[in-house]
């Protein structure tokens, strides 16, 4: 099954949210006069409609989008200097006024920002980097220590701290509180490779130590090599290290229990990059990007390989991948991980993570004109909500779509049928 899917030819409804009587009213009596007119006569079919919501921003002001909640940062991360930053949200599907607004003075720019747990983490300040913890729920900042913030297990987040120049301290931090549960103190140059569970630190003298980071526990301790051009990485329950056998480029699985070696595979890192956990496997990709493949966790086995596709990630019951389209925007697929094979051909987007629904949000843009559709892996098809103009710079969410617009307001777009 191939699905083309093209610019419509027909008009998209889409409607702006009403903040007053007088518009609720006036778009009562449109509806009224509509149900009326398709009664009266046949009609086609029409597509659900987007609500469309205006936040007022500049061009200087920066904003992220996470889970159900829009974050504007301001000023932008331009603004170097010290001074008050300040975090907006909006409830993403009912953005027509703000949920809550806090201020903070920092050293620098907020430079990344995300939910954990119910708290707004922000990393703040020049060079010497803060996490600044505030409730999303109301705004309050709760607690503020030095380093960035990594997650590890639920309710902490494990903290690498460089402020004193000479050591690296890793803190491990309750998010609802700030209290400090342990802490850990390396030379700066040690390296230290950190998951979501797992953190592993190598020694001047070669040993890889390997750590769990809810309890800071030491769990094993091998020797291993450390390549800082091609660093180790910790996916699921293995540690993934660049190496050589024969003269040839592989990567080593180690176990996160033990550092018990698991398996090798021909995969090298300064031309390809793992892109994660595809189910049982993980995706590899290359980074020319013309070329995927799966290789087995259990094994390092290649199940398959597919050229001309690229970064992907599970999408129901299919891998959703990447690949050259006829614009700037990637052309989307489905491909069912068993054997690598195309299953839809689903057309030109920049599509979002799965929702709730497991269905997403895909935006493709031309020039000022942006195309809105909805992906649903599931029935391998997809369906075009709306087209927006005068617009820039959209991102598609699993729950709406944002784009710039004239002077830097921010769009925000959502299906009808999620009201």
């Amino acid at each position: 099954m191939v699905i083309d899917l093209g610019v419509p030819r027909d008009e998209v409804e889409v409607v702006t949210r009403p903040t007053s009587v007088r518009q609720r009213r006036a778009l009562a009596s449109a509806l009224v006069v509509a149900a009326l007119m398709g009664v009266a006569s046949a009609a086609a079919p029409v597509r659900p409609g987007l609500t469309a919501v205006t936040i007022q921003a500049t061009a200087a002001d920066e904003y992220f989008v996470d889970d159900d909640g829009l974050y504007l940062l301001r000023p932008g991360r331009d603004v170097s200097r010290a001074g008050l930053r300040t975090v907006t949200r909006y409830d993403l599907l009912d953005a027509t006024a703000p949920r809550w607004e806090s201020a903070f003075y920092g050293d620098g720019p907020v430079r990344r920002a995300s939910i954990v747990d119910g708290i707004l983490l922000s990393i703040v300040g020049g060079p010497d980097m803060q996490t600044v913890a505030v409730r999303s729920d109301t705004g309050r900042e709760v607690w503020r220590r030095a380093g960035w913030y990594g997650r590890t297990g639920p309710g902490r987040v494990l903290l690498q701290d460089y402020s004193r120049l000479v050591s690296l301290r890793l803190v491990n931090v309750e998010v609802a509180s700030g209290e400090v549960r342990w802490s850990h103190v390396y030379p700066v140059d040690d390296p230290v490779v950190v998951g979501s569970d797992r953190f592993v630190h190598w020694t001047r003298a070669g040993a890889a130590e390997l750590y769990d980071a809810d309890s800071g526990a030491l769990l094993a301790t091998a020797r291993m090599p450390y390549d800082g051009d091609v660093p180790p990485q910790l996916v699921g329950d293995l540690l993934l290290v660049q190496e050589e056998a024969g003269g040839r480029p592989v990567l080593a699985a180690y176990g996160t229990d033990r550092l018990d070696r698991r398996w090798q595979a021909d995969v090298d890192l300064r031309n390809e990059y793992i892109g994660g956990e595809c189910g049982d496997a993980l995706c590899v990709g290359t980074l020319s990007d013309d070329g995927l493949r799966l290789i087995e966790l259990d094994s390092g086995r290649t199940r398959w390989s597919a050229p001309g596709w690229g970064y992907s990630y599970p999408a129901g019951s299919y891998l959703l991948a990447n690949g050259p389209g006829g614009s700037t925007t990637p052309r989307v697929v489905l491909l069912d991980p068993a054997d690598g094979h195309l299953v839809a051909d689903l057309g030109e987007w920049n599509a979002s993570l799965p929702g709730p629904d497991g269905r997403m949000l895909g935006i493709r843009e031309s020039s000022t004109r942006a195309l809105v559709g909805r992906i649903d892996p599931v029935a391998a098809d997809v369906e075009v909500l709306g087209s927006l103009t005068d617009v820039f710079q959209c991102h598609a969410s699993p729950l709406a779509v944002t784009c710039r617009k004239a002077g830097g307001a921010i769009g925000i777009w959502y299906p009808e049928s999620r009201l």
